[in-house]
């Protein structure tokens, strides 16, 4: 397998520490509850959506599962506006969503 090329590399490096800064910048929005809730939301649904692994598979810390919901939940357009900063009340999906 050949190296990346340096100029590849380093812009790697500066999306990964972008991302970094944006879930950073948008917990620190949020009031320590809210943060637990997330955390205890994400930790959950992951583990969840896991079960048939469960014998095989070892999970991530709760912080790496809250990280990477968080940034999942920034790069979508719809949906999920409470935790992208978009709307600051929960709004019901209407039925079927």
């Amino acid at each position: 397998m050949s190296e990346l090329p340096p100029a590849l590399v380093t812009y790697f490096e500066a999306r990964a520490r972008q991302r970094e800064q944006d879930i950073d910048t948008r917990l620190a929005e949020l009031t320590p509850r809210e943060r637990s809730l997330v955390r205890d939301a994400a930790v959950m649904g992951y583990v969840q959506g896991r079960l048939d692994e469960r014998a095989r598979v070892d999970y991530p810390k709760d912080t790496q599962i809250t990280r990477m919901v968080v940034y999942a939940a920034l790069r979508e357009d719809e949906g999920y506006a409470i935790l992208r900063g978009a709307a600051h009340q929960y709004i019901e999906p209407e039925e079927g969503e």
